[in-house]
């Protein structure tokens, strides 16, 4: 068996294909090999993880949506063609993003079957017609199809909170707030808790995410080295930030909702507006029946201080909390789409 893995352009594509392929090996019978292979966008980070890992990929520079797109698309199109002659895939997983389009129309004209996850409560423009080649359809939030949730990283709920204090620096005294703003990291966050440092850290120590390239904030931020610890990006890292936080603030993408509900953290989602069918925004409003707070990015600057105090100040609260956000986990949401994987090929394999 050989699997073809296709996704991108951010490490919340990667990382759940990742999970899924380990999850396979491991449910395969003894005796049975499988092979896999990653496709992916030519950002960096996409090739870093998949190098972290050890696991062979290919780069599919695919367009995104413009007024060049059915040229661009033509050109993506003749290289996920070569991609499938070299690799002979038996079946493909599709992870979703702009990356997939062009692997999975070439998948499609040769019969060979697709399996698509979608992570978020709603579908982007790429998955919304990839769905319409899939032969079956996982989802990351409740929906008509099936409803696995989103896989998780190897390790991601293994962290140690001592591990995490030490890392940061922190003596345990405080409460720890943990700023991410997915794999990208977030201007409007960083912004936000930049302005409103000195007032976040009466009450809390921070540990803040930045995103790549984002560490300068502000040309004359000069942040204090005690009771805050910035890092661009944490991979080895994360499992052991997650286990010392005590709230969250977070971007609202698929991947920062599942680890952050795995982990049982108290959280504040304010989405990303505006792309993508804004489904972050979607996703918000699904973590607030699950016991988590949405607040938008323009009310920021008014309502984030006195939102962080009142729950930082209110154990109860945050408990009760903890506890909501774990009903949008499903832990073994990479096992259930690897079987779903090995039964679609059954099928097709059954039907010809």
């Amino acid at each position: 068996m050989k699997i073809l893995f296709v996704g991108g352009g951010s490490v919340g594509h990667i990382a759940p294909a990742v999970a899924v392929w380990e999850a396979m090996r491991e449910y395969l019978p003894a005796g049975q090999e499988a092979q896999a292979h990653f496709v992916c966008s030519p950002r960096p980070d996409d090739a870093t993880f998949l190098r972290e890992h050890n696991l062979p990929f290919s780069i599919l520079n695919a367009p995104r949506l413009s007024i060049f797109f059915p040229f661009a698309f033509l050109t993506a199109t003749g290289r996920a063609k070569k991609i499938l002659e070299s690799q002979n895939p038996d079946i493909i997983f599709s992870k979703g993003s702009y990356v997939s389009l062009p692997l999975c129309y070439s998948a499609k004209k040769k019969n060979i079957p697709i399996v698509l996850h979608e992570s978020d409560s709603v579908s982007g423009n790429a998955n919304r017609i990839v769905s319409k080649w899939a032969d079956q359809i996982c989802t990351g939030f409740p929906s008509n199809f099936h409803y696995t949730g989103n896989p998780l990283r190897a390790g991601i709920t293994q962290g140690s909170k001592e591990e995490g204090l030490l890392i940061a620096g922190f003596d345990g005294t405080k409460p720890v707030l943990l700023v991410i703003g997915g794999s990208q990291g977030a201007k409007a966050l960083n912004e936000a808790i930049t302005n409103q440092l000195d007032d976040l850290l009466l009450r809390c120590d921070i540990i803040h995410i930045t995103g790549r390239k984002k560490m300068q904030i502000t040309e004359n931020f000069n942040p204090p080295t005690d009771h805050y610890y910035r890092i661009e990006f944490a991979n080895e890292e994360l499992p052991h930030l997650y286990a010392c936080a005590d709230l969250a603030l977070s971007r609202a993408g698929a991947g920062s909702i599942a680890e952050l509900a795995a982990n049982g953290i108290p959280s504040i989602f304010v989405p990303l507006r505006g792309v993508g069918h804004d489904h972050q925004y979607s996703n918000a409003k699904v973590t607030t029946q699950h016991g988590c707070v949405h607040l938008e990015q323009t009310d920021l600057p008014k309502k984030l201080l006195p939102t962080v105090h009142r729950l930082i100040a209110d154990d109860s609260k945050r408990i009760e909390m903890g506890r909501a956000i774990q009903g949008l986990s499903k832990p073994d949401a990479a096992l259930q789409i690897a079987k779903i994987i090995a039964q679609t090929l059954d099928s097709c394999d059954g039907d010809q």
